[in-house]
Formats: structure tokens, sequence, C-alpha cells
């Protein structure tokens, strides 16, 4: 737990990891460069900013500075916006129908080497949803996401271990055409995958089914076993999780503290 500890302090420095953000994104946008590799790192690093640290000070200040969480909304609104356009680029240039095929008006056979691209194309997509508000011009989009998933899921439902799924989880999550009874079943058959390909390891699917299911249907003691179980998971140092569940316990301790305010009981 010692290397980890360097991580862990890096994280609680919102200042810090911000500025390390922004010197790598203008890093690779100064490249200007036609390289697919910096291309796909600019795009990754980019949603990565956006999700865990932008929204992330969002979310915890939207009570305490109003206007200063809307600021930070558009900023990474932008930022997905920006990923989302070189994703769309990316694919559209391997497969230039890619844009029918999202609206259903052509077929394209996608090959396993697409399912990254096609991951983070999803990603941005969701970002962009979630970080306007409620803006319908953006919730069009919402069955784009979907549809980009179950496609990366057919090709190699292994990818990443298991991200696919837990993206699933998040999108499943905010369908309004399900009943309580379908959106759980489906929840649930995402989260037993996600921990299956993890292996168990990965903290986000707890996180994201305390939050999707136990906050949503007011089910408090799960919701707190769910949290305490994510902060109790064993951080491996150099692993593929070690950074991903080190914001996860992090965000964990925080909904801890704010579940009086999400249950009625």
């Amino acid at each position: 737990m010692v290397s980890c500890a360097p991580k862990a302090f890096f994280l609680n420095q919102p200042k810090l990891v911000s500025a390390y953000f922004e010197r790598e994104i203008t890093k690779l946008e100064k490249k200007n460069s036609s390289d697919i590799v910096d291309r796909r790192r600019l795009i990754r690093t980019k949603i990565e900013y956006g999700f865990g640290v932008i929204m992330e000070q969002a979310h915890r200040m939207i009570d305490e500075d109003y206007t200063e969480a809307i600021n930070n909304y558009k900023k990474a609104n932008r930022i997905f916006n920006e990923a989302k356009e070189s994703g769309l680029s990316i694919i559209s240039e391997e497969y230039p129908e890619f844009n029918n095929w999202l609206i259903k008006e052509s077929s394209i056979s996608f090959e396993k080497e697409d399912v990254s691209d096609m991951y983070w194309l999803a990603a941005s997509i969701g970002g962009s949803i979630s970080s306007s508000r409620g803006d319908p011009f953006e919730l069009i989009n919402l069955p784009n996401v979907g549809r980009l998933l179950k496609e990366c899921i057919e090709l190699d439902p292994g990818w990443n271990n298991g991200s696919l799924f837990s993206a699933m989880m998040s999108f499943t999550a905010t369908r309004s055409d399900l009943n309580e009874k379908m959106l759980r079943d489906s929840v649930d058959y995402y989260f037993n995958k996600a921990i299956f390909y993890s292996s168990g390891m990965d903290a986000g699917p707890y996180l994201t089914y305390a939050e999707s299911i136990h906050k949503t249907f007011q089910e408090r003691k799960d919701f707190i076993n769910k949290l305490n179980y994510v902060l109790e998971m064993e951080i491996v140092p150099k692993s593929e999780f070690e950074l991903s569940n080190l914001l996860a316990k992090n965000r964990a301790e925080w909904l801890l503290k704010k579940t009086d305010e999400y249950f009625l009981e």
C-alpha cells in the first residue's frame, strides 16, 4: 500500500490533478499530430479528465457553489464534445458509412480492433449528455451510446476487464423506457458480467450499482454496504485497477457522507 500513497495524495489535490491533465492535453494538442496513437491518447485523456476531475468537482460543489458547478459542467461539456468529434473522425476515416450506421441506415462489419475506438466514442457521447444537464439536443444521442456498447460486447465481451459491461450498467440506469423490474434485471446482468470479467477486482461496478440502483430505489442499508465494500477493497499497486479503484474509494467516502441527504428514512 505504501506505493499507492503518492497517487492517493495526488488525487486529493484537485488543483494538481487539473494542472496535470491540462498540461497533458495541451502537449498533445500542440503536436497537431496525424499519428493515430496520439489522437487516441488525446481523446482518452480528455474523457478521463472530464469524468474523473471536472464532473466530479461539479457534482460535489453543486449545493455549495452553484455558479461554479455550472461552469464546470460547461467546461466538461466542451471537452467531451471535442473528444466526440475526434472519435467520430477516427472511426469515419475507416468506415465512411459510420454516421449512417449510428442511425441504423447502413450496416458495417466491424472488427475486434475497433472496440477501443467505439468504447471511447460511447464514453464521450455519454459525457456530453451528462454534462449538458438535460439538454434535449444532447439527449437525442443517448441511443447511440447503447448501440455502440452493444456492438462492442458482441465483438469482444471481455475487452478491458469488463469495462463494456460497467458502461452498460450506467447506460441502462438512464433508460426511462424500462420499468423497475426490467431495469433491475438488466443492471444485475451487466453487473455480474462486469464482476466476472474483472475477477471482482474492479470497484467501479459496485459503486455504480450503489448509485444507480440502491440510491434510486431508496435501499439505504444496501447502499451503505456496497460503498463500504468499495472502501475495504485492496488496492493492488501497478495493477490495471489501481487508479480507478482509488478514484472509486474517494467517491465512495464522499457518497457515504451524503447518505442522510439521499434517503428519506
